[in-house]
C-alpha cells in the first residue's frame, strides 16, 4: 500500500537528515513525502529552497521512498523581517521570493506546489495580518499560473477561515481543491463544502473522522530536530496510525487507497505507483 505524509521537514544540519529521515519513514510502511523547505529567519529566503531541491533528489535516487516538495516562505517569516525593516519592503521581499519559488516548480517535476504559504498564526498586529493575505494572494495567482497546489500556513482553522480561502481563490480562478489547509483540525466538512483540501496531524484521524468523510490527506509535521525530537509528530506517525485503523477495521485498504494515494493524486495532479 502507499502510504502518504503531506507536510514533513528534513534539516542535514540540526535533525537525523534527508536520507536518515526517508528511510525511517520507509521502515515504518511509509511510501511517499511531501517535503516543505523549513524557516530559516536569517534574511536568506531561498537557500532553504535549493537545499529542499537537493535533499529531494537524493532521496528519490537513494531510498525507496518518492519524494515531492513545496517551496515558499513560511508566514513567520514576515515578522522576523518586519524587526529589519519596513513592512513594505518586507512585502517586497517575500515577493521576490516567491517568484524564485515559482521559478522551481517551473523546472522540477517533483516540486508540486508553493508551500507553506500564508499568515502567522500567532497573534500579530492587523497590517501584518493585511500583508501576509496580500501576499497568500499572489501565491494563489502564481499557484494557478502554474497550474500547481498550494499549502497555507494560518490561524487554527474555521468555517469562515475556509470560506475565505476558498472565495480568494476563486477571485484569481485558481481552483479551491488545490488549496489543501495545513494544521486543519478535523476540518472535513468544511472542506467539502468550501472546496478546501484538508491535511490533517495524524493523530487526529480516528473513527469519528473517517465516517463523516475520506476527503483528506494526512501530516505529521515533522520537524526533524534533535533538539525537539518527535515535533510536531514523530515521521512513523502516518504509517503507524493507519496500520492501527487497519488492525481496527475502521479503515481497509481501499480507504487507504483513497487517503494516501487518490487524494495525494487529486490535488497536486501527480501519479503514483502502487
Amino acid at each position: 500500500m502507499i502510504i502518504t505524509d503531506n507536510h514533513a521537514h528534513v534539516d542535514n544540519e540540526r535533525g537525523l537528515g534527508a536520507i536518515k529521515v526517508a528511510k525511517t519513514f520507509y521502515n515504518a510502511g511509509g511510501r511517499v513525502l511531501i517535503l516543505l523547505n523549513k524557516p530559516t529567519f536569517d534574511g536568506n529566503l531561498t537557500e532553504s529552497m535549493d537545499i529542499l531541491v537537493k535533499d529531494i533528489e537524493k532521496i528519490n535516487k537513494e531510498t525507496k521512498v518518492k519524494a515531492f516538495g513545496l517551496v515558499g516562505v513560511h508566514p513567520a517569516e514576515i515578522t522576523y523581517l518586519n524587526q529589519y525593516m519596513p513592512l513594505e519592503k518586507v512585502k517586497e521581499k517575500v515577493i521576490e521570493a516567491i517568484d524564485y519559488a515559482s521559478s522551481l516548480v517551473e523546472s522540477y517535476d517533483f516540486l508540486v506546489g508553493l508551500g507553506e504559504v500564508g499568515r502567522p498564526h500567532y497573534q500579530v498586529p492587523k497590517e501584518i495580518i493585511e500583508v501576509s493575505n496580500e501576499i497568500l494572494k499572489y501565491c494563489m495567482e502564481k499557484a494557478k499560473e502554474l497550474d500547481c497546489s498550494i499549502q497555507i500556513h494560518a490561524e487554527a482553522s474555521s468555517e469562515e477561515q475556509f470560506k475565505e480561502f476558498s472565495e480568494m481563490a476563486k477571485s484569481v480562478n485558481l481552483d479551491p481543491e488545490r488549496v489543501i489547509k495545513h494544521h486543519c483540525g478535523d476540518m472535513v466538512l468544511e472542506g467539502e463544502k468550501y472546496k478546501i483540501f484538508p491535511s490533517i496531524l495524524a493523530n487526529r484521524v480516528n473513527e469519528e473522522l473517517i465516517k463523516k468523510s475520506l476527503r483528506f490527506v494526512m501530516e505529521t509535521d515533522y520537524i526533524d530536530d534533535l533538539k525537539r525530537p518527535g515535533v510536531v509528530l514523530g515521521i512513523k506517525t502516518v504509517p503507524r496510525v493507519t496500520k492501527k485503523l487497519l488492525q481496527k477495521g475502521v479503515l481497509d485498504e481501499e480507504k487507504v487507497y483513497r487517503i494516501h494515494k487518490d487524494n495525494i493524486e487529486r490535488i497536486y495532479k501527480i501519479e503514483l505507483e502502487v
